[in-house]
């Protein structure tokens, strides 16, 4: 029966692929599923079966909300159709179905701008991530780092093991945020960088300069706060300007990225 419902072609069909007749014989299994009064064994079976696209379809579209806004109905449910075909749920779960939308997004335009869709679909992807991380005291307040005195540039601080950084070609989170909302998000490139991270169990995007991105990725890696700050500077091709810097431990602070290391 699941390798019936699972099968993307007509019922018929499905009953005599090798998944189903290594288990039962097409007509062992017209006889095996008994007849309602209007329906016969396999129409019977054709309601599961079709059934099953369906359930994809609403799973798909609970973790890539952005994604099926951005296609609309028809042409989400013809990407689903395509996207199941190369990668077809292997789980007991559809939990792990989208595992693989943004990589099969960049390399198909059958569906739109694909680097734009891509970017979307990695903001989309991350946020469920970050949601599912289990880390234990992932939740716990943070600490405040304290004021940085004179061993500043030795200094090393801590980030909540639900950050994850991304960096985009194009405006991925203000599109999201425009599809939510029922607007057409602009799709033209437009690098930006974000961090996400969750907090009381909600997932919360901040979006970062590149520079801001730099050196909290740095930090995040163990580097000493000095450290931190050359990379960025290598990075960015310039050093960070002060006033740079001031804006950036606010904001991290007030995030509650940065802990006591």
């Amino acid at each position: 029966m699941q390798a019936v419902i699972v099968h993307p072609g007509a019922v018929e069909k499905a009953v005599r692929a090798r998944s189903a007749t290594r288990h039962m014989k097409a007509a062992e299994a017209r006889r095996a599923i008994l007849p309602s009064k209007t329906m016969a064994p396999l129409e019977r079976l054709a309601v599961y079966q079709g059934m099953y696209p369906l359930r994809m379809r609403d799973a798909l579209e609970a973790d890539y909300p952005g994604l099926a806004a951005f296609l609309g109905h028809e042409r989400f449910f013809d990407f689903v159709l395509a996207y199941v075909a190369v990668h077809p749920s292997r789980s007991y779960t559809f939990a792990r179905l989208g595992d693989h939308v943004p990589e099969f997004l960049r390399r198909t335009r059958r569906f739109g701008p694909a680097p734009f869709l891509y970017d979307l679909a990695r903001l989309e992807r991350a946020v469920t991530e970050v949601f599912e991380v289990d880390e234990e005291g992932s939740e716990r307040p943070s600490r405040p780092p304290r004021h940085v005195a004179e061993d500043w540039e030795s200094r090393r601080f801590a980030t909540p093991p639900t950050l994850r950084l991304l960096a985009f070609r194009h405006a991925a989170g203000a599109a999201l945020d425009a599809l939510k909302a029922g607007k057409r998000p602009e799709t033209r490139p437009h690098a930006t960088w974000a961090a996400l991270h969750r907090r009381r169990y909600s997932v919360y995007r901040l979006d970062l300069t590149r520079e801001e991105l730099h050196l909290l990725g740095a930090l995040a890696k163990g580097r000493t706060l000095g450290a931190a700050l050359r990379a960025a500077a290598r990075a960015c091709g310039k050093p960070l300007s002060p006033r740079a810097v001031t804006r950036a431990f606010r904001i991290f602070t007030a995030e509650g990225l940065l802990r006591e290391g």
